[in-house]
């Protein structure tokens, strides 16, 4: 390569390569740039070929290590860039669909919980309601009064008991009422805003709090178990007979909604920004490769002839 066409591609040439690379990327409609069936194949015969590699248990362990190198003191680094459109959308008033919630609620486990819970509430507050003689309120009759105080304590006792039995009995026949009590209260659109306020909290609470306690939130999950599971996950995924059908069906409605569009069409305002960003990236790559020996010997044997092309 002459110093000319090297100094013609350092002002300006190599600038103008990666742009025309990206124009014409952009201004081809969708489905020349996309064939569906080769890309489905292609996809699958990659997550196929990771999957059967014995390392790939090495690789989701090598990546939980790193996170849990990287965790530091002190609540979660978010730029309130982030945080404060999330913030509003969890805010945003939002009432769920009745029957849904009614039959994500309809489990033994929330039934469980109801009914431990409110079961505690009757027992302690009929403890609270129930006669008490207060001590020394009998008069001083030797034996008899001690006898006395014995009988009280037996009927106390016993009272207790039949007090904790009622308590599970009208909870077994309350609990399905108070599923739907449930189920109506957080759907209930005067509501909304109050349910609303609570996620936002959730939010403060979780990027308010140290980073090191949220990670002994995650170990108790048992992350080496998660690792393989991860791993059974990712095979179990590119094993499926009918995987490269069903990404294949997926692009074709995508090619199918783009109709004729190119890629500038479908991305509309976002080229202004977006795009200018790409531009300058490509540029960039281009102006380094274009001092590397590779790019010198590439152009010796494609522009120049001297060599067979590679």
């Amino acid at each position: 390569m002459t110093p000319a066409v090297q100094a013609r591609l350092r002002n300006g040439g190599a600038d103008r390569l990666a742009d025309l690379l990206l124009d014409d990327l952009l201004d081809r409609p969708l489905s020349e740039l996309v064939d569906a069936r080769w890309m489905a194949d292609r996809l699958v015969i990659s997550l196929r070929s990771a999957a059967a590699d014995p390392r790939v248990e090495s690789w989701f362990r090598e990546r939980v290590q790193d996170v849990r190198a990287r965790v530091q003191a002190g609540p979660p680094q978010v730029p309130l860039a982030i945080r404060v459109p999330l913030s509003e959308l969890l805010a945003r008033p939002y009432a769920p669909n009745r029957a849904l919630v009614g039959k994500l609620l309809d489990h033994p486990t929330a039934q469980l919980l109801l009914k431990s819970l409110f079961q505690d509430l009757l027992i302690a507050f009929a403890r609270r309601l129930k006669p008490i003689t207060p001590k020394g309120s009998l008069p001083s009759f030797g034996r008899l009064s001690r006898l006395g105080e014995g009988v009280l304590g037996a009927m106390g006792h016993e009272i207790e008991q039949q007090i904790e039995q009622k308590a599970r009995e009208f909870m077994d026949q309350a609990v399905h009422k108070l599923v739907d009590k449930m189920a109506d209260h957080l759907c209930d659109p005067a509501h909304i805003r109050e349910y609303g306020a609570w996620r936002t909290h959730g939010l403060d609470v979780l990027l308010g709090t140290d980073m090191r306690v949220l990670a002994g939130e995650v170990e108790k999950l048992d992350p080496e178990s998660l690792i393989a599971t991860g791993a059974a996950l990712v095979r179990g995924i590119a094993g499926r007979a009918e995987l490269a059908g069903e990404i294949e069906a997926v692009l074709d409605a995508a090619m199918e909604s783009a109709g004729t569009k190119s890629a500038r069409e479908m991305l509309g305002g976002v080229e202004e920004h977006g795009l200018e960003l790409v531009r300058d990236l490509l540029r960039q790559r281009a102006r380094a490769v274009i001092e590397t020996d590779a790019f010198a010997r590439w152009f010796e044997e494609v522009v120049e002839g001297t060599g067979e092309a590679s």
